[in-house]
């Protein structure tokens, strides 16, 4: 549905039995020193929060003053210390500022996924620019960024910013045993959009291997039609959505996934896949890998080089099993300083 006819359809009737489910939700956490709301309509927002935080509740966007009204008051009323929104909508910025009003003692947080980079794209530097005003008027506290350069920007720029780093807990796909006759490549969470690098990707994957096979979600007729006329071979199987479980059973089939795009923060594709057991190469604009071993074979350092990628992937493939023993040892560093970024977060009053 149309993000107009949406907030035309909320004013008129807005749906109770989700504000209701909202409130039941509030009341189950009430002894809980935070919760986090987060937009299940961000999928990798959605399930980046989950890893993070235990005490997280759906709230789409918000368009009636009422049902804001309602929610902030039911915060208000608890004894909850502190709410932290893990990304911005529609409606979030009303709430904020109408539990602030409700309660001053409660302590507002928001967490931001994006980067400057992303400006171009509609709707985030309004979203973002909400956040900075709320911080400015005092409403919110700190803001959590997903991305490090951007915590230190706005650091120097007199912000109450904090670094947040993403994980991935141990997933319950079985590592699949290694199929060395086929490649199989994937190429997940792309699409069209420019800032996923989809195209280098796809055009890379052609000089590895005339029998390679691609695999994707979603499906677009552009991407059939590129594959079609560089004789790249795909996975006829790709249209639609599918369950995050579904994801990582396709991920786990591959011999290595590919997420190098032109702008990042902290990607959730990348950890996944490892995590399933399988190497993912990725763009150098987020913080894995950086100054480690894993560095040499999964990062590409200039992301609009078809053959550096190209190049990545045969050193991948040819060390894969490497790759995964060093990403083991990784991966417990790695777990340890996410854990204490996020108490960090947490910690700010």
């Amino acid at each position: 549905m149309n993000r107009h006819v949406k907030k035309i359809f909320s004013i008129i009737k807005y749906p109770r039995k989700s504000v209701k489910n909202i409130i039941n939700q509030i009341e189950k956490l009430d002894k809980s020193d935070y919760i986090v709301f987060y937009n299940e309509e961000c999928i990798g927002i959605t399930n980046a929060t989950k890893e993070l935080f235990k005490n997280t509740i759906s709230l789409n966007e918000l368009f009636n003053k009422k049902a804001i009204s309602n929610i902030a008051k039911k915060v208000a009323q608890s004894n909850v210390k502190q709410v932290i929104f893990a990304t911005m909508a529609y409606g979030y910025k009303a709430l904020a500022e109408k539990i602030k009003e409700e309660n001053r003692n409660i302590v507002i947080k928001f967490l931001w996924h994006g980067s400057h980079s992303l400006f171009v794209n509609r709707d985030e530097e309004y979203f973002f620019n909400s956040i900075l005003d709320l911080e400015k008027r005092g409403i919110v506290t700190s803001i959590g960024f997903l991305k490090d350069s951007m915590a230190k920007y706005y650091n120097k720029k007199g912000y109450n910013s904090c670094f947040v780093m993403n994980r991935v807990s141990n997933l319950n796909t079985k590592k699949k045993k290694v199929d060395r006759e086929k490649i199989k490549v994937g190429i997940y969470s792309a699409g069209d959009r420019w800032e996923k690098n989809t195209y280098n990707q796809l055009s890379a994957c052609s000089l590895v291997d005339k029998d390679l096979i691609v695999d994707t979600i979603p499906m677009t007729p552009l991407f059939k039609s590129y594959s079609e006329l560089m004789n790249i071979k795909y996975n006829e199987n790709s249209n639609g959505t599918i369950s995050r479980d579904e994801l990582f059973e396709r991920m786990s089939n591959n011999t290595l996934n590919l997420y190098v795009t032109f702008t990042e923060c902290s990607p959730m594709i990348p950890l996944e896949s490892m995590e399933v057991g399988v190497p993912c190469i990725v763009g150098d604009n987020n913080h894995y890998f950086n100054n480690t071993e894993l560095e040499k074979y999964l990062v590409v350092k200039s992301e609009d080089s078809i053959d550096e990628i190209a190049d990545k992937m045969k050193l991948c493939i040819e060390n894969r099993d490497e790759i995964m023993r060093l990403y083991e040892k990784w991966k417990k560093e790695y777990d340890k300083k996410s854990k204490e970024s996020v108490e960090k977060f947490l910690s700010i009053k």
